[in-house]
Formats: structure tokens, C-alpha cells, sequence
């Protein structure tokens, strides 16, 4: 034997087993690399080794089981069905797989394919006799897939695709993310972007090559520097960002024609018969303009045979545009009218759908029109019926019905879930689409970033990623405006880290192109199956033509044949035939003429027996073997049309494939290097705003220094003066400076725990978890307001603001106390605890603020709370708040200082009120995506979200109609936390996942407000808040649709007054300062109008869960 097969076999061997190793690792993507690097370095016909095959298909199965985005799964199993056929040991996976597909599109299609694959399976098992028990458990296993499968064939809904709805998957929220965060660093960005110059902006917008190579090298090394120049000389070589990457041979490619042309020429993308004469052709446009064109009415058949025996040169002239004349006499025949309405409808339809194949409507024209008129087929063509959809209408209602039958069966599309490997390369492709130009000067020495950043003119996807080299000023005529290139800077997408620099661009989705592609060659190999079929009854239909010519020619023998002789009879004169005959479609064709068959069959077990079957119908008469001939004829001829219609149906299934594969081996190097860019320009914009600060740190010391100097010469020329301490007003500049420069970084949504350590993870008025511990350090006196002035109006409250600071500050926080317990009196399942435990209450509490809550919600729950009494609720509430905590007039603030001091009022025998209804308990969970450490967190506790107002209304502006439980969901997101290194973690910032154990009666959210807020931002603000949510779009571990209805609010007015809003049986109501008065609102577009009119900022959101 050949010593080139050992080395080559041993080489094999070795790539096997490092794609293993790397699978066992947990590296498929490197695992998959090492399988299509061996894969292609052979020739298009060398057989490639099975366990190649096996190993391929093993990685994608896994896949396909580990993902949680459903049209993933789908891809995935579809892809690793070839694989394991072509691996002939391990058809039990392969089965397996169509299975999976098949339940998830609920098809009858796949369900078909896994019984037909498990049969075959169990069928070649059996024929080795004694089994292995590892042999046993695998035909077990098949049996089992196929007794699933024909069962579920007979209670499916055939042909019909229960595709799952669109997935909020964490893949697809984690896209594109705009970061509206108004903490400490994106501050300081915009504000020292506002203070720099024209020139300076632009300036700034030139990306330094030389210093992006020293950035990268730092960064990444010698890795980093060699996928930095790859993408330079890209594009200083190609003057494009975008390319087509083979991810089975690495080849580029720079036009989508050439790259499809290379899979399905180098890489089996295209099924390639042995001869494409009989592959169906789609009809062209032509033709279906000419279908489109026509009125389709019927024809006056009488009237034009009558005119073609009479006026044949009149006929001869009649015009006819786009295959239609309008001269031939029209017939008032409802039926064939209503029959070829129909037709044309089925023929555009199944050309839009493009499987309408050409064979046909070759056959529409081949019916004879006219001939019972002794009208010859020559002379019809004389008169211009040819080639013309229009000879159909000359057609009776039994042609057309046959046609009609016909169309009916042809499906236009077919439910092999092309849709759902469509859906999940839309979700992969558009994590790296790319909104900005980058260009390059005209030395290569800086890339240009795109000059609309400038002015906040972003525009839709730069889908074409030409270069242009500038050499004049490319900023020219552009003037800066705004600073929504600090936006663009801080906007950091978040996917899944495969296509980020400078990790190998062909590691880039690689497994779900190698699906996709593998998903293909199964495609092909339905089409090789379809097109076999096809052959077969051609050569079946040749037979029957055979057959029938030979009866054919006895005629015309019996005509010319003395009377003496005997006539042979057609049945024998076919038997003998088939003794001669070594075509076995022609036996088969036989039998069934003679046997009288509906249908064709094919093949035979035994050939002498099947010719004994013929032989034995030797008395069928002429005619019956005539009209048999003709019956099988018409059969074949309609099965033969149905399968061009398949063929086309499943090449449309490959061509969709393969335009997915297109669009998803599509590499731009914009959006490899953006988050690269994003990054370097950020430190150089921080390290501008160090240096200026170092300047005026300096200038500040030495300010300082003079005066003193000054103050001291000044001193020492006294001497008759005394020597004071004098406070230096300026010996803080420089703390303040530097302090100022530090970077700061909180997310949007802080989670809080209840054991806090780090003063910044209580709540103190900022964005965060509304959380149960509260700050109490530190607290500052605030002034008490007068009593009386709870029973005076309301306006003479608001002109007493105006007395003095520490009064109108009393005033205002008890009118937002007021509020916020009215809008908690207000809520139906708080109120009807209350009502059902209120002879439960202790009557011995720890400290005065317990006392005045009990005492308040006690006579609440009571209902024993008349007129005049409320204000002194009211104000015994707040008095005895006052002294153990510091107030505020923020209404968020006292929300948490009631619901703080809350959990003291609680009795052994029931459930404390603040935790029954309002506390979520949370934890979070973070899986670190480099180490695949996952640290426990302990489970905390919180009454809801805190959010910045201004955060939700940007969200709400750039993403147009999406929801608000999406909105705080993406604000959160930028909350990530370190892979702790003092538990052996790496270091690695991670997302967080936030569970929850079970869902509060009540859910609440508040809005922080600047208080500066322009009515046109106040009102987009409304618009962004909804009326119901679903708190599992924030929260895991909840069931799907966790719908939350809003039932109560406080906002905040004009000139600072407070109000709530609740929900009343059927309408809403409004509460104001007066002790018990209360407005009806109406419904919630009269709450919307309500909310306009009186400029109210929504502050404290209560949302109540929806029961079904």
C-alpha cells in the first residue's frame, strides 16, 4: 500500500485528536478551526475521515443543547444532521437531531425524515445478527425515535410551523447599549468638551496611527500589533472596511457574488447534477409579465373556430401585446371565468414565491385548443395562439379544473425553518453593524473619524464601508455641536466578546457559520434525492411512451396484415417485450399497465416472479391496456410537475441558507476596532482633562503662595500689630482640583446590600436600589414648621414658603409626607392587610416614630380618621420623624424613612407589613465570562428601583417605542462587578444577573429629577412610564408576563406641590395638601391631560401585581 496513505492517515489522527483536546477544554470555536483547517486542505473529491465528521457533529449537537436562544438551537441542530449522516456509525444522533428540529417547527416534514433516517438505522443494525449490548441500546434508542416520530406524523399539523415568537434574549439585549449615565466621569467628559475649542474638537477627531500602535502594543503585545496592521494594510491595500471571510479556507473575498461563487464551487454550497438538462428552470419575467399583464377572461371557442374557417386573414392581423389580444370574442361563462381567475392567482403566486417552474407552463401549452373544430395545432400558430398564457382561456371548465387541481398541490413554501436560521443571523449580524465612516488622511498617518459625530447627526448603517483618503481638510466646513461624541465615546456595545480586538476575525460567529454551511450540504443532499426521484420517473414515464408506441405499431401491422392472420393481442406482445428487456422501469411499467394500477411503483424482489405476474394477465383486453397506459401517463406526468415545484422550493431553502452565510461571514473591521478606538480616544480625552487640571492646580499654588508671601510682607512691616490665625479660604483649591479629576464610576441601578461597608452603597439621594438601609450618619437639623399651618390653604402654604428658608423647607416636607402617605393609603392590597390585621398591632413599641406610624395607620385602618384629625396625624408623624432622622423635603427620601422605621411595627404572630408588601428579596449572580467563576452573593433586600429621570426620557427618545421595564433593564445593564481576585477570580468587569425569590404585592419605582427640568422634558419623561410592566424582563427567576399595573403615585407640581394620583375602582383620583379633599380625574387619558395641565414630575411609582 501507498506509505503517503499511513502519513496522511496518522496526520489525521493528530488533528482528531487536538480539535478533541480543545472540545474537551471547553474551546469549541478553536476545536471547529482545526476541523476545517484539516477539511479543506483536502481536494473537493477526497474523502474526508468520519470521525471528523463525528467529532463536527458532536460540537454543534452540544451547541444546539446548551443554548438558550431558541432559533440557535434550531441552527445548530440543523447544521449537525450532515455531519452524522456522513459518519455512517452514528445515525442514532442524527435521528435524534431531526427530532428536535421537527418538534420545535412542529413538522411533519422532519418528523418524516427522523422516522425514515431510524428505520434505515435499525434496518442496517439488524442485518449484522448478534448485537453488542452497546449495539442493543442504540437500536433501542432508534426504535424509540421512530415510534415518536410516526406517532406524532399522525397527530401533527402537517405542514404547518409553530415558529417561537421572538426571544428577549440576553444576546440580544446586550446589542448596542447608549450611555446616558450622569455620573462623575461623563460629567467631567462634557464639561471639559464644552470648554475646548473649534479647533481643538477637530483636532481631537484625528486618531493618531502612531499612537494607536503604541496604545496597542502596550495593551496586547505583539498579538495586538499584528492584528492592528492586518486591519491597516487591509485597508490601505483595498479602501474598504468590509470583506467576506471563508471561514472553512480563510480566503477574502470583496464582492458577495465572488464569495458565494467560491462556496459553492470550492466548498459543495450547490448541488451539481450529472447533467442540468432536466433540473427545473424558473419560469422568467417575461412569462410573468405576460401572466401578470392578461385579463383572463374566457374565450367564445364557437365564436373563434368560426372566425379562424372563415376570416383566417382577418385573425392572421390581430394584435397582440404582452402575449394578450383584445380581438378574440369573449364568452359569458361565469364558471371558466371564475376557474381562470383562480389559475392566474395560483401562477403569481407560485412565481412570487419563485416555484413556478417552466415544464409547467410548457404543459398548460401543450393542450390542444380548438381541435374538436377540426382546427390543426398549424393553424392556431398561424394565428398567434403560441407561446401565449392566453390559449389557456380557450380551455372548457373540465381542462381547467385539471390545471387548477394541479397548482393546488404545489406548496409555496416549505417548513424546513430557513425562517428561524434567518432570525438568528439577523441577531448575530446586528451586534457589528456600523453607523460611522472612519477615513484616512492622505499619508495613512491618521484615521478620520466621521465628521457627523460632530453634530449629533448620526444616520442609518454604513453598509458600504468605502474609504476615502482625504487630502485636504476633512473637517473644513464642519462646525461641532453638542457633545454627543462623549456619547459615542462612553457607548460601549456588549456582546458576546468574539468579535473583539484582537482576537482572530475568523473565530467570528465560526460555529454558527459551519452550521449554517453544514445545514446546506443537507439541503443539497435533499435536492440529490428530489432530483433521483425525478430521473426515476422520467425513465418510468419513457417506458410508458415505449409501451404505448408499441401498441401503437401492432396497429399499423394489423392494418396491413392479410385477414387470415391473427392479431396479437397487446398484454402478451408487452409480456414478450419484457422477457427481451433488461430495463427495469419497463418491467415495472408493464406490470402496472397490466396489473391496472393508480399508481406507479418501482422495483421489484424478484424478477421472475414479477414477470410471471405479467404473464398472467395475458387475457386484459386492448382497450383496458390503453386507457391503463394513458391513466399511468397522466399520473407520472403530474408527479414529475410536482417534483420540478419541490426542487425549486428546496433550491429557494439553499439559496436562503446561503445569503444568510453571506451576510453572516461578513467582516468589518469598523466595528473589530471601534470599541478599540472608543477606548484609546477615552484615555486621551481623560489624559487632557489631568493635564489642564495639573495647569490649574498649578496657577492655584501659585496664587496662593503669592498672597501669602504678600500677607507675610505685610506683617513684618507692622510691628505694633498682633499676630492672628488667619482662615485660608484658597487652601482648598487643590484637594478640590484633584478631586475633581478623579474618576468616578456608578452604575445607574446600584445594587445595595443591607450589611453595607462602603458609604457610597447606601442611599443618599443618588441613583440606586431603593434600599432598606438608609444613611443616618451625619444628620442636619431642619427647622420644625408651624402645626397650624396643615389647616390653612393651600395657597397661603405656598406664599408662607416665601418667609424664610427653614419654614418654607418645614412646609414643603410636610406636604410631601402628606403625599406620599396618602399614596400609600391608597393602595388596595396595603390597605385591606391593614384593614385585616388591625387588632393584631403591638401595643408596646421601641421609640416615638413607630408609635406615630402605628397610630396613624391604626386610625386608617380603623376609618376612624375624621375631619380636623388628619392634621394632627400628619403632624405627630412627622415631628417624631423629625427627631430621630434627618428630613427631607424629597418625597423619595421620606418614602424610605417610613418604610425604614416600618418593620418595628410587627407582632410575632404576623409577617411585618414592609416585607409582606413591599420588599423584594434579591440576589445577584455573576458568571465571569474569562475564568467561568461564579461567586455567591448574599441574598439582599430592597423596596424597589431608583432611577434617574433624565436616564429613562433619553433611553425613551433614542429607542422610540420601547418599553419601560426594557428601559431600566438597559440602565442596569452598565452595572457590572469585578471577578473578585482575592477568591482566586481574574479581575474581569462581568454583567450581573438579578434574581429574585418571590414578587412583593407592590413594586416600586422612583425618578430622580435635576428640578431644572424644561416642560417639554418633563412631558417626555411621562410619555416614557407605562401603565403596566413586566418585572421578568428584570428580574430571573420569575415566570414570563410578571404584569404589574400602576395603582398610586406621587409627583410634584408647579412651584413644588405635591400631589398623588391613585386608582379607584374605575378612574383616578387626585389628593392635594387639603386634609381629606380629593378630586375625581376620570380615566387615564383624563389622567394624562390632568397630569399636562398641572406640569406634574412623577416621583414615587406604585405598581400593584396584575391577578389573573
Amino acid at each position: 500500500m501507498d506509505p503517503s496513505f499511513f502519513k496522511l492517515a496518522k496526520e489525521d489522527d493528530r488533528l482528531h485528536n487536538i480539535a478533541k483536546a480543545h472540545f474537551a477544554q471547553g474551546n469549541h470555536i478553536k476545536a471547529l478551526e482545526v476541523l476545517e483547517d484539516a477539511i479543506s486542505k483536502r481536494g473537493k473529491d477526497d474523502e474526508v475521515p468520519g470521525m471528523f465528521h463525528s467529532l463536527q457533529g458532536s460540537i454543534l449537537y452540544h451547541l444546539a443543547k446548551r443554548a438558550e436562544d431558541s432559533d440557535m438551537k434550531f441552527a445548530f441542530f440543523l447544521g449537525c444532521v450532515e455531519p452524522f449522516i456522513q459518519d455512517l456509525e452514528i445515525h442514532t444522533f442524527a435521528a435524534d437531531s431531526l427530532f428536535e428540529i421537527a418538534k420545535q417547527l412542529d413538522s411533519a416534514l422532519f418528523y418524516k425524515k427522523a422516522a425514515k433516517l431510524a428505520r434505515e438505522a435499525v434496518s442496517v443494525l439488524e442485518s449484522f445478527g448478534g448485537l453488542a449490548p452497546a449495539d442493543l441500546e442504540t437500536k433501542d434508542a432508534l426504535e424509540k425515535i421512530r415510534e415518536k416520530a410516526e406517532l406524532r406524523i399522525i397527530l401533527s399539523r402537517a405542514g404547518k410551523i409553530s415558529e417561537p415568537p421572538v426571544e428577549g434574549s440576553k444576546e440580544a439585549r446586550e446589542t448596542t447599549i447608549r450611555s446616558v449615565s450622569n455620573d462623575a466621569a461623563d460629567k467631567r467628559l462634557r464639561s471639559h468638551w464644552a470648554g475646548m475649542s473649534v479647533e481643538g474638537k477637530k483636532n481631537f477627531m484625528k486618531v493618531s496611527i502612531s499612537k494607536l500602535r503604541g496604545y496597542v502594543e502596550r495593551l496586547y503585545g505583539e498579538e495586538g500589533s499584528k492584528a492592528l496592521e492586518e486591519v491597516l494594510d487591509s485597508a490601505r491595500t483595498n479602501k474598504k472596511w468590509r470583506f467576506w471571510m471563508c471561514r472553512t479556507c480563510s480566503q477574502r473575498f470583496f464582492y458577495a457574488k465572488k464569495f458565494r461563487n467560491h462556496l459553492e464551487q470550492e466548498h459543495g454550497a450547490k448541488f451539481k447534477p450529472a447533467t442540468s438538462k432536466h433540473m427545473p428552470q424558473l419560469v422568467d419575467e417575461v412569462w410573468a409579465g405576460m401572466i401578470l399583464a392578461g385579463g383572463w377572461e374566457p374565450v367564445d371557442v364557437v365564436a373563434s373556430a368560426e372566425m379562424i374557417k372563415t376570416r383566417l386573414e382577418f385573425v392572421k392581423k390581430f394584435v397582440y401585446e404582452e402575449g394578450w389580444s383584445m380581438d378574440w370574442p369573449l364568452a359569458a361563462d361565469g364558471k371558466r371565468s371564475k376557474l381562470l381567475k383562480e389559475i392566474k392567482f395560483r401562477l403569481v403566486s407560485l412565481w412570487e414565491h419563485k416555484v413556478l417552474p417552466f415544464t409547467t407552463l410548457e404543459w398548460m401549452m401543450e393542450f390542444p385548443i380548438l381541435a374538436q373544430f377540426e382546427i390543426t395545432e398549424s393553424l392556431t400558430t398561424e394565428c398567434g395562439l403560441v407561446r401565449t398564457p392566453q390559449r389557456i382561456c380557450f380551455w372548457n371548465c373540465h381542462e381547467l379544473k385539471r390545471i387548477l387541481d394541479l397548482l393546488k398541490l404545489t406548496k409555496f413554501e416549505r417548513d424546513d425553518g430557513t425562517k428561524l436560521v434567518c432570525r438568528a443571523v439577523e441577531r448575530l449580524c446586528g451586534r457589528t453593524r456600523v453607523k460611522e465612516k472612519i477615513e484616512f488622511d492622505g499619508q495613512f498617518s491618521s484615521m478620520l473619524l466621521d465628521k457627523r459625530l460632530l453634530r449629533g447627526e448620526i444616520a442609518p448603517f454604513d453598509d458600504e464601508g468605502a474609504i476615502d483618503v482625504c487630502k485636504h481638510d476633512y473637517y473644513a466646513k464642519t462646525h461641532p455641536q453638542g457633545d454627543d461624541i462623549i456619547t459615542w465615546l462612553l457607548d460601549h456595545p456588549m456582546g458576546d466578546g468574539s468579535f473583539e480586538f484582537p482576537r482572530s476575525v475568523r473565530a467570528h460567529n465560526l460555529d454558527m457559520c459551519v452550521a449554517i454551511l453544514r445545514a446546506i450540504h443537507f439541503t443539497c443532499r435533499d435536492l440529490a434525492t428530489k432530483y433521483e426521484k425525478k430521473m426515476e420517473r422520467l425513465g418510468y414515464y419513457k417506458a410508458l411512451i415505449d409501451a404505448k408506441n408499441s401498441c401503437t405499431s401492432e396497429d399499423e401491422k394489423r392494418s396491413i396484415a392479410p385477414e387470415d392472420e391473427g392479431d396479437v393481442v397487446y398484454a402478451p406482445l408487452l409480456g414478450d417485450m419484457c422477457e427481451k428487456s433488461n430495463r427495469i422501469l419497463f418491467v415495472c411499467a408493464v406490470r402496472d399497465i397490466l396489473e391496472e394500477a393508480s399508481d406507479p411503483t418501482f422495483g421489484f424482489d424478484d424478477l421472475e416472479a414479477c414477470l410471471d405476474l405479467i404473464h398472467g394477465h395475458q387475457d386484459l383486453s386492448d382497450d383496458k391496456v390503453l386507457r391503463s397506459i394513458d391513466s399511468l401517463k397522466v399520473v407520472v406526468t403530474n408527479k414529475l410537475l410536482l417534483a420540478d415545484s419541490k426542487i425549486l422550493l428546496i433550491e429557494n431553502s439553499r439559496i436562503g441558507l446561503l445569503n444568510e452565510l453571506t451576510r453572516l461571514s461578513e467582516i468589518d473591521y469598523r466595528s473589530y476596532i471601534r470599541n478599540l478606538l472608543k477606548r484609546f480616544m477615552g484615555e486621551e480625552l481623560n489624559e487632557m482633562i489631568k493635564m489642564d487640571a495639573k495647569a490649574k492646580v498649578a496657577a492655584a499654588e501659585a496664587d496662593l503662595l503669592s498672597r501669602e508671601k504678600q500677607e507675610k510682607e505685610q506683617k513684618s512691616g507692622s510691628k505694633k500689630k498682633k499676630l492672628k490665625n488667619i482662615k485660608k479660604t484658597s487652601t482648598s483649591t487643590s484637594a478640590d482640583i484633584e478631586q475633581n479629576v478623579e474618576t468616578e464610576s456608578s452604575p445607574p441601578l446600584k445594587p445595595v446590600e443591607e450589611d453595607c461597608v462602603e458609604p457610597e452603597d447606601t442611599l443618599s439621594g443618588e441613583r440606586g436600589r431603593l434600599d432598606i438601609s438608609v444613611n443616618t450618619d451625619n444628620q442636619e437639623e431642619v427647622a420644625e414648621g408651624d402645626p397650624d399651618m396643615q389647616d390653612v390653604s393651600g395657597e397661603d402654604l405656598l406664599s408662607k414658603q416665601m418667609e424664610s428658608p427653614h419654614v418654607a423647607a418645614a412646609t414643603r416636607c410636610s406636604l410631601a409626607l402628606d403625599m406620599t402617605l396618602k399614596a400609600l393609603c391608597k393602595i388596595k392590597v396595603l390597605k385591606e392587610y391593614l384593614v385585616r390585621n388591625r387588632l393584631q398591632f403591638a401595643d408596646i413599641q421601641e421609640g416615638q416614630v413607630p408609635y406615630a406610624l402605628r397610630d396613624f395607620f391604626s386610625a386608617f385602618a380603623s376609618k376612624t380618621i375624621k375631619e380636623g384629625m388628619y392634621s394632627f396625624l400628619l403632624r405627630d408623624v412627622l415631628a417624631s420623624l423629625e427627631e430621630v432622622h434627618s428630613m427631607s423635603s424629597d418625597a423619595a427620601e421620606l418614602l424610605v424613612s417610613i418604610l425604614e422605621f416600618w418593620p418595628c411595627w410587627k407582632t410575632p404572630d404576623i409577617e411585618s407589613c414592609v416585607n409582606h408588601v413591599f420588599t423584594l428579596e434579591e440576589y445577584e449572580r455573576m458568571s465571569c465570562s474569562k475564568c467561568k467563576k461564579n461567586p455567591n452573593y448574599p441574598e439582599q433586600s430592597s423596596y424597589g428601583v431608583v432611577v434617574a429621570a433624565d436616564s429613562i426620557r433619553d433611553l425613551k427618545c433614542a429607542f422610540g417605542k420601547m418599553k419601560l421595564e426594557d428601559i431600566l433593564n438597559l440602565i442596569r445593564m452598565e452595572y457590572t462587578m469585578l471577578c473578585d481576585v482575592k477568591t482566586e477570580g481574574c479581575g474581569k468587569a462581568n454583567l450581573v444577573h438579578h434574581v429574585i425569590s418571590r414578587c412583593p404585592p407592590i413594586f416600586t419605582i422612583v425618578l430622580i429629577w435635576e428640578k431644572n427640568e424644561t416642560e417639554m422634558e418633563i412631558h417626555e419623561t411621562r410619555k416614557a412610564l407605562d401603565w403596566e410592566i413586566d418585572i421578568s424582563r428584570l428580574y430571573e427567576g420569575l415566570e414570563p408576563n410578571t404584569k404589574y399595573r400602576l395603582v398610586s403615585m406621587v409627583g410634584c407640581g408647579e412651584e413644588e406641590e405635591y400631589l398623588c394620583l391613585s386608582f379607584k375602582k374605575t378612574r383616578w383620583v387626585s389628593y392635594r395638601h387639603e386634609a381629606l379633599a380629593k378630586k375625581a380625574v376620570g380615566d387615564r387619558k383624563n389622567m394624562v391631560r390632568f397630569c399636562e395641565e398641572m406640569k406634574i414630575r412623577p416621583e414615587i411609582l406604585f405598581y400593584e401585581a396584575v391577578t389573573e
